[in-house]
């Protein structure tokens, strides 16, 4: 498998021979294409999830899963529905060629070609889709750039629409009409795209406007516009449905468009069970007017859209349904409009932007059903593809807006404040070779935090973007007193941040080069055991315990930090786990160091090597190099302990243990152990009076 897809037009290559893959990119590398390749079906499809590529260049006969079936699991996901598909192959019949259209291939590429011939195929479908998509996007879609600033905005409320179109009236012509205007948008949005990678985050969308825009079309809807993580629909009346107003057919699809977000909870969840979002939830806003039909542009090539002042005061009450906590906010004329059968909950005058006297606006909660509003719909195709480019749009202009913010912070002096999403940065407390750590305070509560922001393009991308996201997986799930707290994270295409608990009192590094007492090295002991016995409860193995990854806070306590290179056992902490050395040379334990089977007894024995530490103060193996450290775990005879402090070597002994067998069975056992030792203490010094 090649390196990950830089960030130019990308190509994934899917050919089993090797000698043509290479062939074929280098041919791409050297007309500077971004190139991977994938020598199977199977391999094809994860870089594809991964890396969302602009054009795919397949071989048919393959193993395990050949071109074909690759090009209809690909065109069954909502995000590739329309990436462009070439098929490279020596087949000629026509029925090889007709299968491939039915499934969706754009062309086929006869073997053996010439690079003229490649180039040309390639440059073609490249220009042909990027043109349709620019003619979708100029129809229905906002501007990238405006959902950049809209995804940067800490909340998307009624100031961040602003005008929706800057149209000079001399230049429209269309008809003025009564009709309702639908806003919709999804909450939270902003969280799902920071945890969600861009690829992740199109079919997501394209997914849920599929649910959404099902209710407006069987309600006698028209979509007007995508506007990344929302819909803006019209409707008119309808000759001969006077007694079914145009207000009551869009507060009967805002109702089902509110069912449909609820069942798409569970997609959510199936999908992205452990990235710790929010329940998935949307809000809409309903106004009732005179609006003016027209087309916006140069002849030829306007924009069918519609204007007025019902439009912005539509688009103003979906912004009012975060501030009041309504799903569905419809002004008092669309309630009137839409007659008998609305059911009402709140109701409440509101002030918006622009508008000298309040607007009297009101809670819908449901609606007599006179048409099924959950029947199935097929979506036009032009639609389909207009959602599948508004998803690509928006989450590059989600992911890039989170960037630029990151970008600013880093750049912006140690001391300057600065906002993220959510925490007013304070400070800069530290700088490594790939972050910055910075103090901030949670705007929520005003609590302060650490934000630790990443740029992952000076490393190996998958590798720190898969360790960053394994962190907050493995922790969001615990609340332990021994565990940090991680409360965010977010990442975009080349910058990461998490934010996380701050600890005042500094590392155990810290408080060893001070100095402990023997009471106290025996206290802190049973703090980290007790955050072990925590994740260990949950199938995690640390295998990095040392100083400084247990932190102390204000009120003295530890917590166990850093799990970026955790791993997961299974549903208990019996699992073992195979691999490459890894953990830091002073605190690894013996299997860590010749890649044997690992287990939560390896935590244990790093954990001994601190409370040796803590009493101490120096490393039970030391050398002068890496080599001669990791020989000296397996190899050694086990530290003795001063006379003074003999009463902790038993504990000692078995917490360093070479045979893993021998150590304490689990952190459990170990508590049980140090519990022990402080009783058999505390009866000492009571009996000697001091």
């Amino acid at each position: 498998m090649n390196a990950a897809l830089p960030s130019e037009k990308k190509i994934l290559v899917v050919e089993d021979e090797a000698g043509i893959r290479n062939n074929i990119l280098l041919m791409l590398k050297i007309e500077r294409f971004a190139a991977v390749g994938a020598e199977n079906g199977r391999v094809a499809l994860e870089l594809a999830r991964r890396h969302q590529p602009d054009l795919i260049l397949c071989d048919i006969n393959m193993p395990e899963m050949d071109g074909f079936a690759v090009l209809e699991t690909l065109r069954a996901e909502p995000g590739f529905a329309d990436t462009p598909f070439v098929f490279l192959t020596a087949l000629d019949d026509r029925a090889s060629l007709r299968r491939g259209m039915n499934l969706g291939a754009d062309d086929y590429l006869t073997k053996p070609f010439t690079r003229d011939e490649l180039m040309a195929a390639v440059n073609a479908r490249l220009r042909k889709h990027e043109t349709s998509t620019q003619a979708l996007a100029a129809r229905l879609l906002t501007k990238a750039a405006s959902l950049k600033e809209k995804f940067r905005a800490r909340t998307v409320g009624e100031d961040a629409w602003g005008p929706l179109l800057d149209v000079d009236p001399a230049e429209t012509t269309g008809k003025i009409a009564d009709a309702t205007i639908l806003f919709s948008d999804i909450r939270n949005f902003t969280t799902y795209s920071e945890r969600l990678t861009a690829g992740e985050i199109a079919e997501f969308l394209n997914a849920y406007l599929q649910q959404a825009c099902a209710p407006v079309l069987a309600c006698g809807g028209r979509i007007m516009k995508f506007l990344g993580d929302g819909v803006m629909a019209l409707f008119e009346p309808i000759a001969g449905a006077a007694n079914d107003s145009h207000a009551k057919r869009a507060i009967r699809a805002s109702v089902a468009m509110q069912l449909a977000s609820r069942g798409f909870r569970d997609w959510i969840r199936q999908r992205h069970r452990s990235r710790g979002l929010p329940d998935f939830s949307i809000g809409v806003g309903l106004h009732t007017g005179e609006v003016l039909l027209c087309v916006v542009g140069t002849a030829g090539q306007g924009e069918f859209t519609v204007i007025g002042d019902t439009v912005n005061v539509a688009s103003r009450l979906e912004g009012q349904t975060k501030e009041l906590g309504w799903a569905i906010v419809a002004s008092d004329t669309t309630i009137v409009s839409a007659g008998a059968g609305v059911s009402i909950g709140g109701r409440q005058p509101v002030q918006l932007r622009g508008r000298s006297a309040p607007t009297l606006v009101h809670e819908v909660i449901g609606v007599e059903a006179d048409i099924a509003t959950d029947a199935p719909v097929e979506l036009p195709a032009e639609m389909r593809d207009a959602m599948a480019a508004n998803a690509r749009i928006a989450a590059g202009a989600a992911k890039e807006a989170l960037g630029i913010t990151l970008r600013q912070v880093m750049s912006a002096a140690p001391d300057k404040p600065f906002s993220v999403r959510g925490y007013k940065v304070q400070s800069r407390i530290g700088q490594g070779g790939s972050s910055s750590v910075y103090l901030a305070e949670r705007e929520s509560d005003g609590q302060q935090v650490v934000l630790k922001i990443l740029n992952l393009s000076l490393g190996s991308y998958d590798a720190l973007l898969q360790r960053f996201i394994q962190e907050f997986d493995i922790i969001s799930a615990i609340d332990h007193p021994n565990v940090v707290k991680i409360y965010d994270r977010g990442f975009s295409e080349d910058l990461a941040y998490i934010a996380m608990e701050y600890f005042p009192g500094g590392t155990l590094s810290d408080i060893i080069r001070r100095g402990l007492t023997p009471r106290q090295a025996l206290s802190l002991l049973a703090q980290a055991a007790a955050g072990l016995r925590e994740i260990h409860h949950h199938g995690i193995v640390h295998r990095d315990v040392k100083p400084a990854n247990l932190m102390a806070r204000a009120d003295g306590t530890i917590a166990l930090v850093d799990f970026g290179i955790a791993k997961r056992l299974g549903q208990n902490a019996g699992g073992t786990l195979h691999g490459e050395v890894f953990g830091t040379p002073y605190y690894i334990s013996p299997e860590q160091t010749e890649a044997r089977a690992v287990t939560a007894r390896s935590d244990i024995y790093s954990l001994g090597v601190i409370f040796h530490e803590m009493l101490t103060r120096r490393r039970p193996f030391e050398a002068e190099g890496v080599a001669e450290v990791l020989a000296l775990h397996t190899r050694a005879p086990r530290p003795k302990l001063p006379q003074p402090l003999a009463e902790y070597q038993d504990l000692l002994d078995r917490m360093l243990a070479v045979d893993p067998e021998r150590r304490y069975p689990s952190a459990d056992a170990l508590l049980h152990a140090i519990d022990e030792v402080w009783t058999r203490e505390a009866v000492r010094v009571m009996r000697s009076g001091n």
